[in-house]
């Protein structure tokens, strides 16, 4: 069984490389056809930060938990996660479900393209680039 978890860490690991990879592509993508792909590169760099955390989670031989924010806590809780470290993955969960859903919100819509500019998802490329990177140096020890 240790083997297989092992397994399944080092996929996640994978998995978050090429997340990020593919927020990379949408990145240029959208600057080359000045195309408003924002948003998709936000929801990317937020998917490829949780796949990072799951395989440090099961590095700990820990049950990954469902809901995001348990995931985060457990991540923070197991590896004693530094609070600029925390703060930026709590930026990015915040930011999560708004780089994906059409909301109303006070009687108002909120269209995720129309939410996240070439800043933000440069900042969601770089900080998650910085948190994979963080991520894969905890689960050496």
């Amino acid at each position: 069984m240790e083997d297989l978890k092992e397994k399944q860490a080092k996929s996640y690991l994978e998995e978050a490389g090429l997340s990020l990879e593919t927020a990379q592509i949408i990145f240029d993508k959208a600057k080359e056809e000045d195309k408003d792909l924002w948003a998709n590169v936000v929801k990317t760099c937020y998917d490829a930060i949780e796949q990072a955390i799951s395989a440090a989670i099961i590095k700990k031989d820990e049950i990954i938990p469902k809901e995001h924010p348990a995931k985060v806590k457990k991540f923070i809780n197991l590896f004693k996660v530094d609070k600029v470290l925390q703060e930026k993955i709590y930026f990015w969960l915040g930011k999560r479900s708004n780089s994906q859903y059409v909301d109303i919100k006070n009687d108002k819509i909120f269209v995720p393209h129309e939410l996240f500019t070439e800043d933000d998802a440069q900042q969601a490329l770089d900080d998650a680039k910085e948190l994979i990177s963080e991520v894969k140096e905890l689960v050496k020890e």
